[in-house]
């Protein structure tokens, strides 16, 4: 009983079994094009993301994750705003919407190169049983739900 205890708590705390690995340093070309995108941010945690490196870090006092290639390229950036944050026709699609009665409690900006920003949108029902998370491009249309 004790060996298979132990190996399962070998399998629960390995780090190839963990979704992204915590990193002190990421490549020199990662860290240099995250310092050249966001030149005022200080304190940064790195993660290898799949073939990816994600930084995370606090900007304008706001949660953001930035993810670069392994060549130091942008590729996205995810960024938690307010609610009143967002477009007006973001905030209209939504209070018009299948989901006007629920609560929205978390929104985050996702931005990709050469794309729009598209929101997503964590709400909640008024009975806090049920939550969703809710998609919608930059003009307020539904992406996904």
């Amino acid at each position: 009983m004790k060996k298979l205890a132990g190996c399962l708590a070998l399998f629960f705390i390995s780090p190839s079994f963990l979704p992204a690995q915590q990193l002190q340093n990421a490549p020199a070309a990662v860290v240099a094009a995250f310092q050249s995108k966001y030149p005022t941010v200080r304190k940064v945690s790195w993660e290898k993301d799949g073939k990816a490196y994600a930084a995370r870090f606090h900007d304008r006092d706001e949660s953001c994750t930035a993810r670069f290639s392994e060549k130091g390229e942008w590729l996205d950036a995810v960024r938690k705003i307010n609610f009143g944050e967002l477009r007006n026709n973001v905030r209209n699609a939504l209070s018009q919407g299948q989901y006007a009665t629920w609560r929205a409690y978390e929104v985050n900006e996702i931005i990709e190169r050469n794309k729009e920003p598209r929101y997503r949108i964590r709400v909640r029902s008024s009975d806090d049983q049920s939550e969703r998370y809710l998609f919608y491009d930059a003009k307020g249309q539904v992406l996904t739900m």
